[in-house]
């Protein structure tokens, strides 16, 4: 069984089939359009979407067909927001 750092396609499949997506559109609860201007208030909505996109961020890092530079800017990308996002 996959542990949460190393994802399987199925896994996720799983979380992403499972995610509402609908909540980012317009209209929806967490679209940007609908939070207040300042940039601090936008955090929230930043990271119920990045809690969403995240194993798959998890998933291409560890492709072999990706170039270690791009694995390595996913990473540091991913670095960042798991600390703004816990």
């Amino acid at each position: 069984m996959a542990t949460v750092s190393d994802p399987t396609f199925e896994d996720v499949d799983k979380h992403i089939q499972g995610a509402d997506l609908s909540a980012f559109q317009p209209g929806g609860k967490h679209h940007l359009a609908a939070a207040p201007a300042a940039p601090a208030a936008a955090l929230p909505n930043v990271c119920a979407a990045y809690k969403i996109v995240r194993p798959i961020l998890v998933l291409i890092s560890k492709t072999s067909i990706i170039p270690q530079k791009w694995k390595d800017a996913i990473k540091a990308l991913m670095s960042v927001l798991d600390l703004i996002c816990p």
